[in-house]
């Protein structure tokens, strides 16, 4: 009897043991679990939606981050604590964030295990045009206001620094968004004042050693297209004469569709409203 019950004890012990070995595999690689609540965590209330563009920081010891929104879905990463996401569309609201992690795999995560960083929306910051101030020069600067005016940025929300293509508003100027938006059977990338593509801008960033996508690095990235990729010398204390600034256009018009002669079809700018528009900001 006694060996009997010593049986049934080591059947049940193991028993246990293999149903919390189970439970912890269930949860590997990470350390924490998702839930699959369909409802907004009670502890978040209404601020468990977040922002597209807002940064966020990993609060659990680890986290999966999964190709879709379910604990079903494959792990494609690990994230550590305190590792930073971008969340790269509003979502939230079902418990689960679209993120993108810092070696640029974009997936999900619960919500309950981030914390937004600086209280969310960050566009009143980092793409206040206040921070591109004194970042070229004056008549570098009225060039590059020509060529917003042409793309439709000058003077749109942020003066254009937060408009992606189809003129939707990115909510942080911390990174280019890369969101190829639709337009017809393609898409776009581009972004920022001078709607640079995320092609375009890595190559940009890493030439400049630019760390981030504010207003100061989008003007030294432009004066960068201008000068050193299209080879247009903007003079720096006076306008540009008729002769300049026509064969300047004939050489940006390869990097900006919506100016002259037009290169790719697209809706363009005579010469003339060009010419106009910069004398009247250069002082011709």
């Amino acid at each position: 009897m006694l060996a009997g019950l010593v049986e049934k004890l080591t059947r049940r012990s193991s028993l246990v043991l293999t149903v919390g070995m189970l439970s912890i595999a269930a949860c590997a690689p990470g350390d924490v679990e998702e839930t699959d609540e369909e409802s907004i965590d009670e502890e978040h209330g209404l601020s468990a939606v977040v922002q597209q563009g807002t940064e966020l920081r990993v609060t659990a010891s680890a986290l999966n981050l999964r190709k879709n929104a379910t604990t079903s879905s494959n792990i494609l990463e690990v994230l550590d604590n305190g590792e930073t996401l971008v969340c790269i569309a509003t979502s939230g609201g079902n418990g689960w964030v679209n993120v993108e992690s810092e070696s640029g795999k974009l997936g999900w995560v619960s919500r309950t295990y981030v914390e937004e960083i600086g209280g969310g929306n960050a566009s009143g910051d980092t793409c206040d045009p206040e921070r591109a101030e004194g970042a070229v020069g004056d008549f570098q600067k009225a060039l590059h206001d020509s060529i917003a005016w042409a793309e439709g940025t000058r003077n749109y929300s942020n003066d254009g620094y937060d408009v992606m293509f189809s003129f939707k508003l990115m909510n942080s100027c911390q990174k280019h968004p890369n969101q190829c938006l639709a337009f017809g059977n393609s898409c776009s990338t581009a972004a920022g004042r001078y709607q640079f593509l995320t092609g375009t801008w890595n190559s940009v960033k890493s030439a400049n050693g630019l760390s981030n996508f504010e207003p100061e690095s989008q003007e030294r990235g432009a004066a960068y297209l201008v000068k050193t990729v299209r080879h247009v010398t903007v003079p720096q204390s006076r306008a540009m004469t008729a002769s300049e600034f026509s064969n300047a256009m004939s050489k940006l018009s390869w990097e900006w569709a919506s100016l002259p002669p037009g290169r790719y079809g697209q809706p363009v700018k005579s010469a003339s409203q060009m010419r106009n528009f910069y004398c009247n900001l250069a002082g011709c």
